[in-house]
């Protein structure tokens, strides 16, 4: 469809805002940090670590590093630039990405307002998967991979083909993911044998009827990428890893959230979008691409299994439904003039004649200008921001840990390792952190325990933790409490601090908006509970306390002046202030606060 040179100007605008919009958001991965210090390793050791270097539980156990040259990277650009420029540096690939996917839907024909439809549910869908981690270089490898084979076909040309194995073999020393790329070359190479055989499919409009097959070019092409992905440090040991950690997920009671199948309630547009692509495809089955579409059903497939899938699709979209969307769209017009205009074609759908209303252009720019909301609105929403997401570098609970040198053993939640990596390594190793295939026998240990205390605290004597550097459970916890001659007792429902780190044998001594920090009670720490102990509040187990206090079996007093005294010592604790909030109005009259912090702070 024609538009003149300002429209395109104003479309081009539009969707890079919305690029902007999908990946302006703060580094949120919580693996983000030892990435950091891996890289920082190979660079000084000029070796890439095989077997684990940074947990007090799983010493020596093998590690198959694939995406040391990420963490290369992105060592040199946060150490060089910073966190934010590297968040800058997404969103300007994403950017290059979604004109990427733009040309490539210009090229097919598509009508301007099912090009900005593509466009944004692609950049809206994929949006809470684009942050800093080494999932990235799939992202962006897989469409270019394709892109680049698409343009081959139409210009008959050998030169795009041959940077294929060359992105693929980068890829796969950036992400273990770049093993999709054969695959996808593969399908493609099968379904066009069959096409150019049989003729089923219409075929890329810009290629001429006459021509040498593509399908052995093509099938030759992902022979090469196959052999590429085996350019790594590891060689073809990188197609072992999703079946690996597969198998290691599989044997978990708890299911790692990345790798569950995505729920409707949580990914609307996911599954909005994938009856679409169905419905599309069935529908203009004869326009589908023969590389492009089953490309885009492998991963509809794949994204349907496990949700960490879902910004791969996404990005295919456009692609996988170039075609199919032409047509329908084409067929769509011509039965709406042929009502409206008895039969008469209309020369320009998208522009009125004199510069009037153009309906497509306006259609697009609502649509692209619409999709910017959308990333708030729809589940899972993206919080923007630049540099690092709040609450993914503890670093004040941290230099608690170092100042107070507590610690020696100390336990911690998942999501804080990578931080503690970073912080604390080479001087001290960490309980546990992201890589899952390195910590098997770790979490299942954990996941055994974690609801019986007996065991529980048996697993805390075993790796002879002497402190616990953990996170605010969002829920509740259901935990056995045996009767002290040790028969069966009740099960309470309370936080996950109180049930793992009870106060008889844990002191709590720090606390802020991100973590808590437990030390065993010893002689040993005697001093740090003496001096930081906090008897009354438990931050995270305040609803029990509120309502102790309601039903007058526990006293407010003491819970307000620890409150005060936090606020003191840290006047920016937003979880401190409101609890204050909630606690005050209940204390004695009698309270003392004339040295309490004003409560407009």
């Amino acid at each position: 469809m024609n538009t003149s040179a300002g429209d395109r100007l104003l479309l081009s605008v539009l969707l890079a805002l919305v690029a902007v919009a999908a990946s302006a958001s703060p580094i949120r991965s919580y693996d983000y940090w030892w990435h950091l210090k891996t890289g920082e390793i190979i660079l000084q050791d000029r070796l890439i670590p095989r077997v684990d270097p940074f947990s007090f539980t799983a010493p020596g156990v093998p590690w198959v590093d694939h995406e040391w040259l990420f963490q290369v990277l992105v060592y040199l650009g946060h150490t060089i630039l910073g966190p934010g420029a590297l968040v800058g540096v997404k969103i300007g690939l994403v950017v290059l990405l979604a004109f990427l996917m733009a040309a490539r839907l210009r090229r097919e024909r598509n009508a301007v307002p099912g090009t900005a439809i593509l466009l944004a549910a692609a950049l809206v869908g994929a949006s809470f998967r684009l942050d800093v981690r080494p999932e990235l270089a799939t992202i962006l490898l897989l469409p270019l991979v394709v892109h680049l084979v698409l343009r081959a076909r139409h210009g008959g040309r050998h030169r795009p083909l041959v940077a294929v194995p060359l992105l693929v073999a980068l890829g796969a020393n950036l992400h273990p993911g770049a093993i999709l790329a054969p695959a996808i070359l593969l399908l493609g190479a099968a379904a066009t044998f069959i096409d150019e055989r049989l003729g089923l499919l219409r075929g890329d409009p810009g290629v001429a009827a006459a021509g040498a097959p593509f399908a052995p070019r093509l099938a030759a092409t992902a022979a090469a990428a196959a052999l590429a992905c085996g350019a790594n440090p590891y060689g073809f040991r990188i197609y072992l890893v999703p079946f690996q950690v597969s198998r290691i997920l599989a044997s978990l009671p708890s299911p790692n959230l990345e790798w569950a199948r995505p729920q409707a309630a949580d990914f609307p547009l996911f599954y909005l979008a994938a009856a679409v692509v169905l419905v599309v495809l069935a529908a203009g089955w004869r326009s589908a691409d023969p590389v492009a579409a089953p490309a885009l059903l492998l991963l509809l497939a794949l994204s349907c299994m496990h949700l960490r899938n879902i910004g791969l699709f996404f990005v295919l979209l456009p692609y996988g439904l170039a075609g199919p969307a032409r047509a329908l769209t084409e067929r769509l017009m011509s039965v709406t003039c042929a009502l409206l205009h008895r039969g008469r074609s209309m020369a320009r759908p998208l522009a009125a004649p004199g510069g009037g209303v153009r309906p497509g252009f306006v259609a697009a720019a609502v649509i692209l200008f619409t999709a910017v909301p959308l990333l708030a609105l729809l589940p899972p929403t993206v919080a923007w921001g630049i540099g690092i997401a709040p609450g993914n570098e503890p670093a004040p609970a941290a230099d608690f840990v170092d100042r107070e040198n507590i610690g020696r053993h100390l336990y911690n939640d998942i999501r804080f390792g990578g931080y503690l990596i970073w912080r604390r390594f080479p001087a001290h190793r960490v309980f546990v952190d992201g890589r899952n295939e390195v910590y098997p026998v770790l979490l299942r240990d954990i996941f055994a325990s974690s609801n019986d205390s007996r065991a529980w605290q048996a697993m805390l004597r075993r790796y002879d933790i002497d402190a616990a550097f953990v996170r605010f459970m969002p829920s509740l916890e259901r935990v056995a409490r045996p009767r002290a001659d040790g028969g069966p007792g009740e099960v309470r429902e309370r936080a996950f601090s109180v049930n793992h780190f009870p106060a008889d044998d844990w002191a709590l001594v720090y606390w802020d908006d991100d973590a808590m920090i437990f030390v065993r009670r010893s002689s040993e720490n005697e001093t740090v509970i003496s001096r930081n102990e906090y008897r009354a509040i438990q931050p995270e187990d305040w609803r029990f306390q509120l309502a102790g206090v309601l039903t007058g079996h526990t006293d407010a007093g003491p819970i307000v002046e620890e409150l005060q005294r936090k606020l003191r010592e840290d006047p920016r604790c937003t979880r401190a202030w409101a609890l204050l909030k909630a606690f005050n109005p209940l204390a004695p009259s009698r309270q003392d606060r004339r040295g309490a912090p004003s409560s407009g702070g």
